[in-house]
This record gives structure tokens, sequence and C-alpha cells, in this order.
């Protein structure tokens, strides 16, 4: 496993430890995957290895090496079927959202029982709420010093084997703590309460030997003191575990592009067709390429994120990029690998197949691609505001072509109608098939959000302008073809190439 500057040598000890530890066990992973039996003797080994205290902060029994330590363990451990989602589940089971959100007693009892290996299950989805998290309907009561929880959770990973279940529930159905996202709680449920029940065990993609199911909550009575984070803050709780869990999926789907890559370079070496290896065919080759590629881009980011995480930062957009660009290319490379290999590639015979199907679980869980790629267009469009500003542009006095304007436009200190037309037949020239931004009127006048609306609105009912409304605010101005007859003359206009020739043109 390649390391990077960052890392300290007990990152790279237990790197060194992982790599050592995937080549003793794959047989037996191997064997347990083909009987479809859980691997809890090797888990039991992991556990015994001290390897599960790697992300916990020494104070609490742990080694310390954060979210890069559990990231390097999700990527050595991917390539043992079945092992993967148990030590997933370990480590997404509230690790996280008892660090960010746990009372100093809940960190010291929850965080031991992980570092001695108890197994977690991340438990969100619903029959009715899947993608729309917001819309659990699991219900928690509050009775006294416990809660009452009723409902039914599904999509569990590890059901039934995990003994630590990090789930949340709806408190509360005010419309206003709804809109607020203040409606939903955070709570550790574990294995053992009185009406906390495995109702079903489904045929899921990619889980061969690893319990997927449905779990059945009637009238389970939790105790407050495993409630996570305040009452109403589940959403906050949950979405700050998922950043932590998108992490630890991109280093999932990176192990798991490694295993492909291996396995694609050893068969083209000796697959021989045509006389010759087809490792030699150029096609093979630039598809071997982009693995290679995909490997290093992969790890960047899995690792950048993990330092980001340990930097004391919370890093949703860049844990969320890494977690849709990962799996996504994971997925990728592996049909690719398929390819290369042909008929072989599509055989158990060889990982790609078994690698497909939990890629494609990638793609998955910890939210859907789709729904991430609408989380980083909106944290994208917050974090990066300032870069992503529309630049200032003039028409060059000789040139009569847009140019950039160093610096902000000199503003107007007064403003009327005609000087508001004025400028925006001028953003007419420089940008024809724009509207203006309140924002950027803004940057010309010195003027208040309801004079600038006030003014906008008399050159609508002119004619002279039309407005773009988002829920009946103006947001957005452009000048109509009266209004630029209004502002200025045609020859304001007009402009031609210096190689147009006058009678040419009309």
């Amino acid at each position: 496993m390649e390391s990077f500057p960052w890392w300290s040598e007990d990152h790279k000890k237990l790197a060194a430890e992982i790599e050592a530890f995937v080549e003793r066990a794959m047989p037996r992973a191997e064997e347990a995957w083909w009987k479809r039996e859980i691997p809890l003797d090797l888990y039991s080994e992991i556990v015994e290895m001290g390897l599960f205290r790697a992300a916990v902060p020494k104070e609490y029994g742990g080694t310390g090496l954060g979210a890069t330590g559990a990231s390097i363990i999700m990527e050595g451990m991917s390539c043992l079927p079945g092992v993967i989602f148990l030590v997933g589940g370990n480590m997404m089971g509230g690790l996280h959202q008892i660090l960010a959100f746990g009372s100093e007693d809940q960190k010291r009892k929850f965080l031991s029982r992980i570092c001695k290996g108890e197994t977690g299950v991340i438990s969100i989805t619903e029959a009715s709420a899947g993608t729309d998290a917001a819309a659990i309907e699991t219900v928690a009561r509050r009775n006294g010093d416990h809660y009452i929880l009723s409902g039914k959770k599904r999509f569990n990973s590890g059901v039934g084997v995990g003994k630590r279940y990090m789930l949340y529930a709806r408190t509360s159905n005010d419309p206003e703590r709804v809109a607020r996202y203040e409606h939903l709680t955070g709570f550790i449920v574990e294995r053992g309460m009185s009406g906390f029940t495995v109702e079903k065990v489904a045929e899921v993609i990619g889980f061969e030997n690893i319990q997927n199911g449905h779990l059945n909550l009637d009238e389970v009575c939790v105790p407050v003191e495993n409630r996570i984070g305040e009452e109403g803050e589940g959403w906050k709780v949950m979405t700050s575990g998922l950043t932590f869990e998108r992490t630890l999926i991109s280093a999932q789907s990176l192990g798991m592009l490694w295993l492909a890559l291996k396995a694609v370079v050893a068969y083209a070496q000796r697959r021989v067709q045509f006389d010759r290896p087809t490792i030699d065919f150029v096609n093979n080759q630039l598809r071997i390429a982009d693995l290679f590629s995909n490997l290093k881009i992969t790890r960047l980011i899995t690792y950048y994120s993990a330092y980001l995480f340990d930097s004391g930062k919370e890093p949703t957009l860049e844990s969320s990029i890494g977690k849709v660009f990962n799996a996504d290319k994971c997925f990728e490379s592996v049909l690719d690998a398929i390819q290369v290999m042909g008929g072989d590639g599509l055989t158990k015979t060889y990982p790609l197949e078994r690698l497909l199907r939990e890629a494609k679980v990638s793609q998955i869980a910890g939210g859907t691609s789709d729904a991430i790629k609408l989380l980083i267009y909106r944290a994208g469009l917050r974090q990066m505001a300032n870069g992503l500003k529309m630049p200032h542009r003039i028409i060059h006095p000789e040139l009569g072509v847009p140019v950039s304007l160093r610096g902000k436009p000199e503003r107007q200190s007064r403003i009327d109608e005609d000087g508001l037309l004025g400028i925006l037949a001028e953003d007419y020239r420089v940008n024809p098939g724009l509207h203006m931004s309140l924002d950027d009127l803004k940057d010309h006048f010195n003027v208040e959000d309801q004079n600038l609306d006030q003014l906008l609105t008399a050159l609508e009912e002119k004619g002279f302008v039309k407005l773009y409304r988002k829920k009946g605010q103006i947001e957005l101005a452009k000048a109509t073809h009266e209004g630029l007859k209004k502002a200025h003359p045609p020859e304001y206009y007009r402009w031609f190439p210096s190689w147009v020739k006058e009678e040419n043109v009309f």
C-alpha cells in the first residue's frame, strides 16, 4: 500500500500489518465466500490484532490514527469478501457520531466497545425513506428516562450480526421543526433490547455471505443515555456521520479497484491469443492505463479527505466528491478489467465478477451518486461562492469587444430609471444572452434592495425590462428590445470585425 508524505510511522506500520493479514487471510475469506459463511473467525483475528483501535482517540483506548487509519483499514480489507462489510460496520456504525456528538460518558462507554470489535450497523433507510432520509417515519416517544421506538428499517448491512445499531427516528411532527430539519434524533439501539428483532434477511447484490435486511422496532425501550446528540439534532448527526462514512466508502472502492488492477494485469500477461499475450494488444493497454490513472486519482482524493478530517475539519464537499468519483471509477474500472479478460472475467473463478457487484453497492450505499451530486452542487456553490462570481467586463473603447475590467466598476452615488436602464443596455453589449443579477446591478450603484426593486418594477411596467422572480422575489433583470431603444440609438450597439466590408452589411 503506497504511503503519503503526511502519514506517520504508525500509519505506515498499520498499512504493513494489514497487507500481511490480507495475504494470510485471503484463502479463508474466499472459502467463506464460496460457502456463504459469515467470516466471524477472521473478524475475531482482526479484533485480536487491535486494528479497531486505530480510529479511536488515545484517551478512549485507541491508537489515535484517525480517519486516515480508518481509511487504511478499509482500503486493505476491501480485498477480503464478506470481511469488509463487518469491518466497515464497526467503524461506520456510530464511531464518528459518538466522537462528534456523544457525551463524555457515551464516548467512554461505546468507544471502548468499538476498540474491542463490537460489530455495528448504520440504520437509516425505511420503506418510504431512502434518499429522502428526512422522511423517516420510525417514531421515538419520550417516556421519562427512556424513549419508545416504533417502526421498521431496511437495507441494514450486517443485520442480526451487528450488536450496535446507529439508528435515526422521528421525535417531532411540528411543521416548523420539520422545515428546519429538527424533527429527527439519533440513537444507539442494542441487540437484545425487548421488541427489537430482525424481520427479514434479504438477498441483496454483493452480500453473498453477510446478512442484509430489515429490522422491526415494536415499542423498543431505549434509555436516554443511548441518545446521540440532543433531541432534534438527528439530521445534523446523520449528515456528519455520512461525511465520515463516505470517506471510508471511498477507501473501500479504492481497494477494490486495486484488486481489479492486480487481477487483470496478471491475467493479461499470461493469456495468449493470436500468438501473443493479450496485454500486448494496444486496446488492452489503454484500458489498463485507465485503471492505473483511476487508482492514483482515487487514492489522492480519499486520503486528502481523511487528512482534512484529522486536521479537525469536516470535509463535506471533499468526502462527497471522493465517494461519487471513487465508486463510479471503481465500477467503470472493473467493467474494463472484465472486458480485457473476456469470458473468464464473467466467471467466479476470478474476483472481477464479485467486485462488479460490490462496486455497484458502493454507488448506492452512503447515498446514491445522483443524490450526492446534488449535495456537491449545493456545497460547491456555498464554499466556492467568491471564486465563482461573474467577472466584470466592459466594452473596450478602441476594439469594441468585451474585455475584463480590473477590479470593480466605479459605483454611482445616485440611481434613477435612466441610469439603471443604461447599465442594462451596456450589459447587453457585453453579455447579450444573459440577465443581470441584483448583485451585478448593485456593483454599479449604492442602492438598497427595496429601492432597486421599485425601480426595476417600474421599468417592467413600462415594458423596458423583463424580470425573473423566484418565490415572488426579483433575482434577475434584462433590458427588452424597447428598453434598449430607450437607452441608446441603434449605432450604440453596432459593431463589426475590421475584416468585414461595409457593403456586405446593412
